[in-house]
Order: C-alpha cells, then structure tokens, then sequence
C-alpha cells in the first residue's frame, strides 16, 4: 500500500479527528511541492486514482471525511520553487484539481444496468456515485452531468429484460439525495447542456431536452415514486432521495 493510500485510509473512519484531515491535505501537498510543472503529471494521475481507489471501498456511510479532505485539498495551492503556483494543463494544483475530471470520466464508462457486473463492482459504482455526489451538492465540484445521466438512465430509458434497474435506481436516488438542492436550482432555471452532453433520448427523445428543466424533474420524481410502489425497489436511498425532491417544491 502506497504512503497516499495508508493516508487516505484513516479519513474512512468518520470519526478520524480534524487533524487527521489536514495532516493528509498537508502530505499530498508536501509531496506535489517536490515537481515541477513538466514532472508532475504522472504524480496527479497516481494521486487522484489513490483517492477514487479507496472511495471505491469505503461505503457513503463513510465518506465524510474524504468529502472533507478534497475540499480543503482544493482550497491549498501548491508553488514552485521559485515561488509561483504550480501548474498543470492550465490548472493549478491543487486548486483546480487539475486531472481529476478526467479520471473521473474515464471511470463513468460503466452500465448501471448491467446485470452480469460483480457485487465489488457494484459497490465500487455506488461508491464513487456518492462521493461525486457529496462533493457536487457541497459546491467542492459541479458534476450535475453525471447526475443527469444517472437519472436518465434510470428513467427515461426502455430498460431491457434482465437489466439492474435496482441499482440504477439506487444511483440516481444517491444524486439527489446528497445533490439534489443544486439539481432543483439548475432545474428551476432551466440550465441547459452544451452539444448533446444532456438531450433527452428514447422514452422522451421527442421533448428536446438539453438540460435541466422542471418538466424533467417531474418525470424523474415520478420514476421514485413508481421505483417506491414497486415490489422490486427497497432501498431506503429511494425514499429519502424522494423525500429531498419534495422539499424543493
């Protein structure tokens, strides 16, 4: 185990003391202040996956504390030698968490739906889904998108025979669970997508969605309530995420 990873592994204890945070803030950026601008890259690639590695294995329950380290993370900027904030593909470290969003994405290949996926993997998706969800609803990062996603996949898609539409449930109702004020704003709004990042496909491509809008929000408080009336749907996530989105309202 790497000295990144035993670091991140007592912030998965809840109850891990304040001190206990900053010390793992304070040793990703000691190590950072060792490179320069052309050498660091390989240093934030091995980093950001260290995190999502152990988000992976450690239940939302459990997350507080690593929710707290990336945003007191991003609040630290690392300098150079000579002084000036090191800088990575036009972000500075660690401010702009310059290379996360890419290993992020790079991870979002998965199918919910996918019935054949192992439980690790499944728990490793509900994982990484709460811990980008806690970070988008506390304002740390905004990936809104992949919430949208999740809850298209959820409930705008024709599912088809066999498919997990319990965990793909069960992601959604994470998103707006720890998300879902920043998702009733951007709804409320109506903020759309670029390109076609955001459109509305199969059961609803004849809407000409390309965003967040309340009539969205609509179809996807429906999608809970139905998953709730269902014998197949149980989990308590689904309840309490619904319970957030009429709150909003």
């Amino acid at each position: 185990m790497s000295v990144l990873s035993e670091v991140l592994e007592t912030l998965t204890n809840p109850q891990a003391a304040d001190e206990a945070v900053a010390a793992a803030v304070q040793t990703f950026s000691d190590k950072a202040s060792t490179y320069s601008a052309s050498s660091i890259g390989d240093y934030l690639w091995d980093a950001f996956n260290e995190i999502f590695a152990v988000v992976g294995r450690t239940p939302p329950e459990r997350q507080t504390r690593l929710v707290q380290f990336l945003g007191q993370l991003k609040d630290r900027t690392v300098v150079d030698t000579q002084g000036q904030p090191l800088s990575y593909e036009g972000g500075v470290v660690w401010r702009d968490l310059p290379s996360f969003g890419w290993i992020a994405r790079d991870l979002w290949n998965f199918d919910a739906l996918d019935a054949s996926a192992t439980p690790v993997e499944q728990s490793t998706w509900v994982n990484w889904t709460a811990f980008l969800a806690q970070l988008t609803g506390r304002g740390t990062c905004d990936y809104s998108l992949y919430a949208l996603w999740s809850l298209r996949t959820a409930f705008e898609e024709t599912h088809p025979d066999g498919a997990n539409t319990v965990l793909a449930v069960k992601l959604a109702a994470l998103w707006m669970l720890h998300a879902g004020e920043k998702l009733w704003e951007m709804s409320a709004k109506g903020i759309t997508l670029d390109a076609r990042l955001g459109v509305s496909t199969d059961k609803y491509a004849d809407r000409g969605w390309r965003g967040f809008n309340e009539e969205r929000w609509k179809v996807w408080k429906g999608g809970f309530k139905a998953a709730l009336e269902s014998t197949v749907v149980t989990d308590s996530t689904v309840q309490d995420a619904l319970k957030v989105m009429e709150e909003q309202q």
